[in-house]
């Protein structure tokens, strides 16, 4: 399925917002152009949302884009699609395109599965670390402390008795 990737040299996705969860979505109007479809995409898109019985913010979400009909008109109609509702069509069309579509999503939801996989393994070894490491130094912290008040003045102690001895004693006597 690698020829999307290459006609596209991009990724298709969009994070998209649909039923209350970020999730990646897909341009209709490109998933239109993939599977070669003979009808316009307006007629096309509205005939499978009705068909299917897609429904919007669940499905799939629609973007009017005034900016780009400089020539007056009509805005565009851009519908963003979820990969769900990108296979089911794709398997609609019962097109060899169809079918590679198909199959390219389901290949690209399960490498995005396994990329969070992944991240979710390494934030989970990162917080055991960082648990590990605020329990080390708060035994560190503990140990200070106790030092702090009860050993270090005994060091101190033995550090001056110790000096005291070290020195030479001079005795100074009058008149010699």
């Amino acid at each position: 399925m690698n020829a999307i990737v290459k006609i596209e040299n991009q990724t298709p996705f969009i994070e998209v917002e649909l039923n209350g969860k970020v999730q990646l979505g897909v341009n209709a109007r490109e998933l239109h152009k993939m599977l070669e479809v003979k009808t316009d995409f307006s007629d096309w898109i509205k005939r499978r949302v009705k068909q299917c019985k897609f429904e919007e913010n669940f499905d799939y979400m629609v973007i009017l884009k005034k900016e780009e009909n400089l020539k007056g008109g009509r805005p565009t109609t851009e519908y963003i699609i979820s990969v769900d509702m990108t296979k089911h069509l794709g398997m609609m069309e019962r097109n060899e395109k169809g079918h590679e579509i198909r199959k390219y999503y389901i290949e690209q939801e399960e490498l995005a599965r396994n990329t969070l996989s992944g991240v979710q393994i390494e934030i989970g070894k990162l917080s055991i670390l960082a648990d590990q490491w605020q329990e080390t130094l708060s035994n560190a912290g503990r140990i200070l402390s106790v030092g702090g008040k009860q050993i270090r003045p005994q060091i101190l102690k033995k550090l001056d008795e110790l000096i005291k001895q070290a020195q030479p004693s001079l005795d100074l006597k009058d008149g010699e």
